[in-house]
């Protein structure tokens, strides 16, 4: 079995201006080469994603289960539908395809109150098994003001999926170091804490927190951002974190993101087929340590 533990749906009213606009900015060196009209009046090619492209793309890749993971980004840049109208629409789009995809919740954990009502909420009524939030957005894990949502997330049984690494246009990427959730992880020594595409550029952080925590996991989503131009950097840390975080490297791909230049099915091909780890481990990567790590 292929688990997916990093994948994205939304509406074009879901994601703020801004960041459309930067996910928009690297087409538009091909603008005069290729016709471009389209995209520019849409934003982006992929400006809405829903289940059933979802699971289209999921059937041609070979993936049998995939975790929906909502973006809230939109307090710090506004979008024209709520956190809650976000939230709500992913797990009623994900409900009627439940043996195939898992949705979170997806809430910046700076609403406060807010966030943990919305939490409380979508576990007592979908029993959602984890968050995901994005630091880049203006917070750091440690702050006083989220000692409250890092201990309802604990309460909960709930795993956390942080971004971690680069970040596009307006959102500052200073944020998203993986080291900053040292403290979360020592007062929460339950909480299971996945830090994204193997904390990108600070990857280093992940694995010195690595060998502290045993709670804290990694996803290889966004490695094929490297291919097919550098291959050898994806093979390479794909081999770095299969030595150092051998039960808790998990598959992941960030769909939609990277499918116009490689796609869904390439990157689970090229994860499965190329010489970085044996099929058993690999087998651990795409299924085994994800249905520990999420109890399903």
């Amino acid at each position: 079995m292929i688990i997916d533990a990093h994948a994205h749906i939304w509406k074009r009213e879901m994601l703020p201006d801004k960041i459309l606009a930067a996910y928009l900015e690297p087409l538009l060196v091909l603008d005069g080469m290729i016709d471009m009209t389209l995209d520019r009046e849409q934003d982006w090619p992929m400006s809405q994603v829903d289940v059933p492209l979802l699971i289209a793309s999921m059937d041609e890749a070979g993936v049998d289960k995939t975790v929906v993971l909502p973006l809230d980004l939109s307090r710090t840049f506004e979008a024209r539908a709520s956190v809650e109208e976000h939230n709500q629409w992913v797990f009623d789009s994900c409900a009627a395809y439940e043996e195939r995809v898992l949705p979170f919740i997806g809430v910046d954990p700076m609403r406060g109150a807010r966030a943990l009502k919305l939490i409380e909420r979508f576990v007592r009524d979908y029993d959602a098994k984890g968050v995901k939030v994005y630091p880049a957005a203006g917070w750091r894990p440690g702050q006083s003001e989220l000692r409250d949502f890092w201990k309802l997330a604990e309460e909960l049984d709930l795993v956390v999926l942080s971004h971690a690494g680069a970040s596009w246009g307006p959102l500052d990427e200073s944020f998203n170091h993986p080291i900053y959730f040292r403290e979360v992880l020592e007062r929460h020594p339950s909480l299971r804490i996945v830090v994204a595409h193997l904390g990108g550029k600070w990857r280093s952080e992940t694995y010195e927190l690595a060998k502290e925590f045993d709670n804290l996991y990694t996803d290889c989503s966004a490695l094929q951002g490297w291919l097919p131009s550098q291959p050898e950097v994806a093979r390479s840390r794909l081999k770095e974190a299969a030595s150092l975080m051998p039960d808790r490297l998990i598959f992941g791909t960030d769909w939609p993101l990277f499918d116009l230049s490689y796609s869904h099915a390439n990157w689970v091909r090229y994860v499965m087929e190329e010489n970085w780890a044996n099929p058993d481990f690999k087998e651990k990567v795409f299924e085994g340590n994800v249905r520990r790590l999420l109890g399903i």
